[in-house]
């Protein structure tokens, strides 16, 4: 119960909800450019390869509900696969992000998606092409057929220029809510 939690003081005073939120995806589609953005309103152009996880906190209000949200930004090389699995423990839900300039970036985003489910069952996920404001060299329809696939929405996004960031952002909370509430409706 999120009352008992509170008492306890793993809530702060206001906050309904707490929800853990993982990025996954190959590496440099620009995970940590969209945490950025998101968490501190800035983009660094320079890529840094994220080594392991970076872990970011967020307080929002979606539909007048008070949420903390704690990001995962998660390294997309190979070399962290072991890893990916211990991430993905008890996150609400989930982004897979990949490259609009690079097709490449998708081909294994059915195996990114069965590895996060084969862990969390199935939670909210929200498809995310990054770098849109760069000329796309994706088949759209491929796109499409993983979005249907899996039953999630695609949004187009740009770190860069600050696109459909923070309505991506409002979007997977609002799932993650929804979902929350269908489980336990009596919480709040």
């Amino acid at each position: 119960m999120v009352s008992d939690l509170r008492s306890v003081n793993f809530l702060p005073e206001g906050v309904a909800y707490l929800f853990k939120l993982v990025f996954l995806g190959e590496g440099a589609v620009g995970k940590t450019s969209l945490v950025g953005r998101y968490v501190y309103d800035s983009f660094e152009g320079d890529y840094l390869a994220t080594i392991g996880t970076d872990i970011h906190v967020k307080m929002v209000t979606v539909d007048d509900t008070v949420v903390k949200l704690v990001v995962w930004d998660i390294a997309g090389q190979d070399d962290f696969a072991q890893l990916r699995k211990a991430y993905y423990q008890n996150a609400a839900g989930a982004f897979l992000v990949f490259d609009t300039t690079r097709p490449e970036t998708l081909e294994r985003a059915n195996d990114w998606i069965r590895a996060l489910f084969d862990v969390t069952k199935e939670i909210p996920l929200v498809l995310l092409e990054n770098k849109c404001d760069l000329e796309s060299r994706l088949d759209q329809k491929s796109v499409a057929e993983i979005a249907k696939k899996h039953k999630i929405q695609h949004v187009r996004t740009s770190a860069k220029d600050d696109v459909n960031v923070e309505e991506a952002f409002t979007e997977i909370t609002r799932q993650i809510l929804e979902r929350s509430r269908r489980r336990n409706p009596s919480a709040i």
